[in-house]
């Protein structure tokens, strides 16, 4: 599936999901599609390099435990 998106300089193009990933790490893009409109780039919710979970590990609870 394609995305249209319109980059800085005013471009628009359809770019797949991967190259939109691209786009948007390198600050290219000003706008993309979503199912619900147009995304903003810096302002709208992004996506972002997904970090380590830091809280409680629940499958080692003493429920999951084998003895």
């Amino acid at each position: 599936m394609l995305v249209p998106v319109i980059l800085k300089g005013g471009r628009t193009e359809l770019v797949s999901k991967d190259e939109l990933q691209h786009l948007i790490a390198t600050e290219q893009v000003l706008y993309f599609k979503r199912s619900d409109g147009w995304a903003v780039f810096e302002r709208d919710n992004m996506r972002h390099e997904k970090k380590p979970f830091g809280g409680a590990d629940r499958r080692e609870h003493e429920v999951y435990a084998r003895d």
